[in-house]
């Protein structure tokens, strides 16, 4: 599911846009929207209320990772 081979934590910041999340898991966007609605990958995300955008807290997407 997600890339062995990705790149370190530390070359990514604390909060991460739907492309920079997908490149620190080594998924493709399309894949992200999928953890979005079926593997409850929303609890590491938020929306501000004036964007349409979900952004991503690192710490909570690694806790993500490892309850998988």
């Amino acid at each position: 599911m997600v890339n062995e081979n990705r790149l370190s934590d530390d070359r990514f910041p604390m909060l991460m846009d739907k492309k920079t999340v997908a490149e620190y898991l080594g998924v493709s966007k399309s894949s992200i929207d999928v953890f979005l609605l079926n593997e409850n990958l929303s609890a590491a995300a938020f929306e501000p209320s004036k964007l349409k955008r979900n952004f991503f807290i690192k710490t909570k997407v690694n806790k993500w990772l490892e309850e998988l």
